[in-house]
């Protein structure tokens, strides 16, 4: 091999230089000419006159808010250097770049999206309702009147889990019982207080804790934990993990007390867990709450015009969904928009709302209603 090289070294070196470029130029050419013959590659996206990064405020890196900002910020993305929005491809914002940003939570993500330090943020409904009447954990601050809505971008269920020994059937059963309503803070703990407010029960008359979900399963399994709340997907990896084992009872939130939480524009809506979407789990009635995906008012519009077209763009759905994320954006293929802006706790952005409107979703009002 070694004498081959060298003959063939010595033959290009007898060569003369300009006429060894213009021959390797030919055949570059030629092997790039079939190539597109016979693979044509999809065009590239010219060069965007800037790029705009994008901060979508979400939860703890690993939990369900993070994964929900991992897929918008994918969605909604086209940097430098991409394809062509072409041939039923994901086509984002032209020269967007999005990124998740972790956080302490919803509620941490209301005060960073009204102080401009996110550009948008996923805030479960509940907690943005409260953060406009300066109430619950925003209770002694200003109401924050400066948050505007892109969409409802995903439903989570409300669960009330209890040890099977403790035979809780309903939430007037936590009643002196050892509870964890989820940490200070969290989209947990802000729809545990207002089910536990609706049923007329407060901290006094149980023996509360303010645990994360993994703790609170530790200390259930261990006998010290009667009952926990969570505010997971439907279905829930954590919920099936100790269902599996027999070692709870999901506890129906229904009745008559709820009823007040569900009504017309309120923050809950009523959700059925399935017969044997669990183990061991009958039929059950629970509440939704849907995430919403905020920014501030005086985001510019144009820009959230664009990222609502493309949240809702067909071709875009592949990134969006998922087997462990099925309710992002919720709803059949005709009615997403529908849900998207059902029961919002803020008015929608301006260029949101010329989307929907565009589309027929929102009829011409004094305030933006849904036109179907």
């Amino acid at each position: 091999m070694r004498e081959i090289a060298a003959l063939l070294a010595a033959a290009l070196a007898r060569v003369p230089a300009r006429p060894l470029l213009i021959a390797l130029a030919f055949s570059l050419i030629a092997t790039f000419a079939a190539v597109l013959y016979w693979n044509p590659p999809l065009s590239l996206e010219d060069e965007p006159d800037k790029v705009t990064f994008f901060q979508i405020g979400t939860g703890v890196v690993g939990g369900e808010y993070f994964a929900v900002g991992e897929r918008l910020a994918a969605a909604i993305s086209r940097p430098p250097g991409s394809l062509r929005c072409e041939r039923g491809l994901p086509c984002g914002v032209t020269g967007l770049v999005a990124v998740a940003r972790s956080s302490a939570g919803p509620v941490a993500n209301v005060r960073a999206v009204s102080a401009g330090l996110f550009d948008s943020a996923i805030v479960a409904a509940p907690v943005l309702d409260l953060a406009t009447r300066a109430e619950g954990p925003f209770r002694g601050e200003k109401p924050f009147k400066d948050l505007r809505a892109i969409a409802g971008v995903y439903r989570e269920a409300v669960y009330l889990a209890a040890s099977r020994g403790a035979n809780i059937t309903d939430v007037a059963g936590l009643k002196e019982m050892r509870v964890s309503i989820g940490l200070p803070g969290s989209g947990t703990q802000e729809a545990a207080l207002q089910v536990l407010a609706a049923h007329g029960l407060t901290r006094r008359m149980m023996n509360v804790w303010e645990h994360d979900t993994a703790t609170a399963i530790d200390l259930m399994l261990r006998g010290q934990l009667d009952a926990f709340f969570v505010v997971d997907a439907l279905p829930s990896p954590v919920i099936r993990s100790i269902a599996d084992r027999g070692s709870i009872d999901i506890v129906p939130i229904d009745g008559e007390e709820t009823a007040k939480l569900t009504g017309t524009n309120a923050n809950f809506q009523r959700l059925a867990i399935p017969d044997g979407l669990y183990r061991f789990v009958p039929e059950t009635v629970t509440l939704g709450v849907s995430m919403i995906w905020i920014v501030n008012e005086d985001a510019d519009a144009g820009l959230i015009y664009d990222i609502t077209d493309a949240l809702f763009r067909p071709s875009n759905r592949v990134l969006l969904s998922g087997a462990r994320m099925p309710g992002l954006l919720p709803g059949e293929e005709d009615e997403k928009e529908v849900l998207a802006i059902r029961s919002l706790p803020v008015p929608l952005h301006d260029g949101a709302a010329r989307y929907y409107r565009e589309e027929g979703y929102l009829v011409e009002t004094g305030d933006e209603a849904p036109a179907r």
